[in-house]
Formats: C-alpha cells, sequence, structure tokens
C-alpha cells in the first residue's frame, strides 16, 4: 500500500503539486498534552498570477496582526 504524500496550502487551501516549491511552518499547541509538532504547508512561490507567494501572504498577515496587537496593548497601557 502506498501512503499518500499529498499537500495542501494552509493559506490558500490549494494542493501544492508534485515540483511545485513548499514552506513547512512547525506548529506547536499550547493546549495539547503532546508534545509532538504539527506543520502547515504553504505555496513558496506564485503561482496563478498571484503577487506573491501564500508563505509571503502568510507571514504579512501575521506581522499585521502582531503589530495590531502590539499597539492595542500599547494603548491600554496608556489609557491607565
Amino acid at each position: 500500500m502506498i501512503a499518500s504524500d499529498r499537500k495542501f496550502c494552509d493559506h490558500c487551501q490549494s494542493s501544492i503539486a508534485v515540483g511545485q516549491r513548499w514552506v513547512r511552518e512547525k506548529i506547536y499547541d499550547p493546549g495539547s498534552n503532546s508534545q509532538a509538532p504539527a506543520y502547515h504547508h504553504f505555496h513558496a512561490e506564485p503561482f496563478g498570477g498571484q503577487g506573491g507567494s501564500c508563505w509571503e501572504k502568510h507571514q504579512m498577515e501575521r506581522e499585521i496582526a502582531r503589530t495590531a496587537m502590539t499597539a492595542v496593548k500599547g494603548a491600554t497601557v496608556a489609557a491607565h
């Protein structure tokens, strides 16, 4: 029996085709009792007319969320 090694992009939900470059991000779930990591997969290069890769978009969204959280925390501290 052959095991399927098919990967799907966690950003766009499309399959990652054989031969396409991809990035794997290691995730640890703090709510889980398991010490085993999980992985997210992303397209490493733009495809289908995209302006940037799914990995670049994921990183940008993460940075925007981090910056927004920092601004909210700063505003809360300043208000007190």
